[in-house]
């Protein structure tokens, strides 16, 4: 039989010929030649030794010496060259201790995994199939070369080949084969993480990711994700469901693309039903909760994989939004594509495969809601209708320029003008957003004395942290010091229990792992002592070693660069390599690291919630480490408060939508919330990267509670409705924990609303309106507990005195933090001055 193989590597089998050695094509490629596709790569075999390849050819390149490769070039192209070998016992399930060159071809393919993949070619020579290769190709089946417990004994990993090429080839795996798996499946654990997730992504991006089913049924998928084992074991006994969870997965799998990260998001989206599964009274299931437990489940197996970060955060994206169903209208699509940016075309493609794979029950019905949101995504795209900051007619810089808001203030306000966009896409003009700038900011002074009604009389509030100003001051080094003053490092990891520093050289790149002794010297960069575990990664250190030893004498902060900590007033821009810090703008490169603790992360894992530890020299960030990141609170028992807001600190208010994650800065926060009569407080601590779950039920308490409110109006005549009803000012009443509609009329005022929630036992309203000489309404509105001191109740005026007193007692901080409170509360809705609650498109 001929094979046609390229030219380059018939000039490679030619030249090793000539010189006396035999040469074949080998393996995969062979495979892939005899079922007439196009192999990736050319393998040859070869019963020269290394040094004898490298001198046949001008251009080689040592690619696995000590295993007999080497990498030739010829045309334009690189071929692997490996000396006929026997490899020698296997130590740890992957690699061989050592190999023993032959000149026997038969002891060359008597080494390798599979029948189809022991074959060897030759122009000349024709095919060289000593196990039965082809007669399996054409069987299709899938066996190891000998004894398959010895094959798999060596080399662990190759019962993932065994699968991955099943489904790859849709070729079915020999009993004995399959046999010998089943008992060695335990011996994966040996093989590392990142290997395994190779042969995983090969397999389930294949044409026939069913074969996760092998996975599991031969006991291999136990080993590293043993959430698939509990997938296939998990019913669905509902009436949208035929199949058990594992099988309906197969099938949504098997209904995107081949795209990684759709068919990882298809894998995983129900993932979390295993543990939500609930069975009532008449045996229907109920999964209630399951895709922020699906969200949750995936971020795990997701890293434990080694997956890369921006696959991490696309995956779950989609796992977390998989099953949202809103109510269909362009506004409802455009928030949807803010939220999801560009994996919102993959969520739609999810979201059919996921129905096509239930039952038929309402399948047309789901199917065409899909087809319906598709529609409203094409005409959003069309009219070039704004969802995301980058298209927002505004920026930053022009709400600076008019000095409307800076710091984090600055970011609420284009939060809030996207928010208003969202709803009224005839806003995205300039003119009309600088309007709604300027009505934010009038707006917050009149109403930054509301918070404590709004969301809970007299609660702590977070302190902002500003940070200091980078100096240059001289280092005084000790004299014993040995400090290579040329050489700047990054430092990446300091593992304070083994003593080891790992760092990089910040001009070559080149990584360095030192061990370090109670003798070294940790420096400030005063040249003071200071302890070893104060040197985090992001930092720039300058380095002392013992010559030849590996250990290092002294490790110490460089006085070369600046270092800013406790960063919060930041943008990244990483289409043009650009951080902003305040208003100075500083490069970065593709090399620049970020760190969250001794985790290397991307540019896209910070939270806008993160504080940051930033070194730079000049106008260049040579690297950012978090210092304060964020965590995640899950809300579960939800359905007392669903559809109400939720307080988390001062700087987190939010609508409560059913059972959901909100991120959260990592730290200690008390949580109110108010519904129906029911509410509470209770503290909850976030830790960074982790989920806290939040039982709003334990918040619940007795009811129905009551609050005391008394009203203090100082234009007469006014007129005060509660939820519609008309109430006395000065009897006051008593009002149930919850959310209510105050509405003031006064005669030759415009109207005056506000949406109270109220979850404190007493509470004051002190409300002044005036007219100025321009006919422009002004409204302040106070509130105080009744157990404040008298002297805090005679602070409360009425009139131009009352807003002249508090502005005056406010300082500069006080201010920017109401307005960034003001600006939260109008993102989430909580008092939205200026366009209506409802759509009307």
């Amino acid at each position: 039989m001929e094979m046609k193989i390229p030219q380059g590597a018939k000039k490679v089998l030619q030249q090793l010929n000539q010189a006396g050695y035999e040469a074949y094509v080998v393996g995969g490629c062979v495979r892939d030649a005899l079922l007439g596709a196009d192999p990736d790569d050319w393998d040859i075999t070869t019963s020269a030794r290394p040094q004898e390849v490298k001198a046949v050819f001008h251009k080689t390149i040592d690619t696995g010496i000590a295993h007999g490769t080497v990498t030739v070039r010829m045309d334009g192209e690189s071929y692997e060259v490996t000396t006929y070998r026997i490899d020698g016992e296997y130590e740890d399930g992957r690699h061989p201790k050592d190999v023993t060159f032959t000149a026997s071809l038969e002891e060359d393919l008597k080494r390798r995994d599979f029948t189809i993949n022991a074959m060897a070619y030759h122009p000349e020579q024709g095919l060289v199939d000593l196990f039965g290769g082809q007669e399996d190709l054409r069987d299709k089946i899938i066996r190891c070369v000998g004894d398959a417990n010895e094959r798999f004994a060596e080399d662990a990993l190759r019962m993932m080949r065994a699968v991955r090429f099943a489904a790859k080839l849709d070729f079915t795996i020999e009993d004995k084969t399959r046999e010998a798996i089943c008992v060695h499946a335990p011996e994966l654990a040996k093989v590392s993480a990142e290997r395994i997730q190779v042969e995983l992504t090969k397999l389930i991006t294949s044409d026939h990711p069913s074969r996760m089913r092998d996975l599991y049924e031969t006991g291999l998928s136990k080993v590293f994700f043993p959430e698939w084992d509990k997938m296939m074991e998990c019913p669905q006994n509902t009436k949208h469901h035929l199949y058990s969870v594992g099988e309906h997965t197969i099938r949504v799998m098997q209904g995107v693309t081949g795209d990684k990260v759709l068919r990882y998001a298809a894998l995983l989206h129900d993932s979390g039903k295993p543990d939500m599964r609930k069975t009532d009274a008449k045996g229907a299931d109920h999964f209630a909760g399951h895709p922020e437990r699906s969200d949750e489940i995936a971020d795990q197996v997701l890293h434990r994989l080694k997956m890369d970060n921006d696959t991490i955060k696309r995956v779950r994206a989609l796992v977390r939004y998989h099953d949202q169903r809103p109510v269909l209208t362009q506004r409802n699509v455009r928030r949807c594509m803010a939220e999801m940016g560009d994996v919102f075309p993959e969520l739609l493609e999810l979201r059919r495969a996921d129905v096509k794979g239930q039952s038929d029950y309402m399948q047309e019905e789901k199917l065409a809601a899909v087809d319906t949101f598709e529609e409203l995504m094409q005409q959003v795209l069309a009219n070039e209708e704004c969802t995301d900051l980058k298209h927002l007619a505004v920026g930053g810089r022009d709400l600076m320029e008019e000095k409307l808001a800076k710091g984090p203030a600055l970011g609420k306000m284009l939060a809030s003008l996207l928010d208003a966009v969202i709803d009224h896409p005839e806003y995205n003009t300039k003119e009309k957003l600088m309007e709604l700038a300027q009505k934010m900011a009038i707006s917050c002074v009149c109403v930054m004395l509301s918070a404590g009604v709004l969301f809970g009389c007299g609660q702590e509030k977070r302190g902002n942290v500003s940070f200091r100003t980078p100096g240059k001051p001289v280092a005084q080094v000790s004299g014993d010091a040995k400090v290579r003053e040329e050489t700047l490092y990054i430092i990446e990891e300091n593992n304070t229990k083994t003593e080891h520093l790992t760092v990089m050289n910040l001009y070559n790149r080149q990584e360095f792992r030192y061990n370090y002794t109670l003798t070294t010297e940790f420096l400030d960069k005063y040249g003071n002592v200071s302890n070893a575990a104060a040197f985090q990664p992001g930092m720039i250190v300058q380095l002392g070693e013992r010559t030849g030893s590996g250990s290092l004498t002294t490790v110490e902060k460089s006085d070369s660069v600046w270092e800013w900590e406790d960063v919060k007033n930041y943008s990244i821009d990483p289409q043009h390599a650009l951080m902003t810090i305040g208003n100075e703008k500083y490069k970065l490169d593709e090399m620049t690291p970020f760190f969250s603790g001794d985790v290397p992360i991307e540019v896209s894992d910070l939270s806008g919630d993160d504080v940051l530890r930033v070194t730079g020299i000049d106008n260049r960030i040579l690297a950012v480490a978090v210092t304060t990141g964020h965590g995640y609170i899950e809300l579960v028992n939800t359905d007392t408060f669903d559809g109400t807001l939720i307080e988390i600190g001062d700087e987190v208010i939010t609508k409560i939508d059913g059972e959901s994650t909100i991120e959260v800065a990592e730290g200690t926060y008390p949580v109110t919330v108010a519904a129906k009569g029911y509410g509470g407080t209770k503290k909850v601590k976030v830790k960074r990267d982790r989920t806290t779950v939040l039982d709003l039920n334990k918040l619940k308490g007795e009811g129905p509670k009551t609050c005391q409110l008394q009203f203090e109006i100082a234009v007469k005549g006014a007129k005060i409705y509660l939820d519609g009803k008309k109430v006395k000012a000065k009897s006051g009443l008593t009002v149930t924990y919850g959310a209510h509609r105050l509405r003031v009329e006064a005669k030759g005022y415009d109207v005056w609303e506000r949406l109270l929630y109220v979850n404190s036992p007493t509470a004051v309203i002190s409300l002044n309106i005036e007219n100025d000489k321009n006919k422009e309404n002004k409204d302040t509105i106070s509130t105080k507990n009744d157990d404040k001191t008298q002297d805090e109740d005679k602070e409360e005026t009425t009139d131009e005195e009352d807003d002249k007193t508090s502005s005056d007692r406010l300082t500069k901080k006080d201010r920017e933090k109401a307005q960034e409170d003001y600006l939260t509360t109008l993102t989430k809705g909580v008092a939205n001055l200026f366009h209506s609650d409802s759509e009307s498109n």
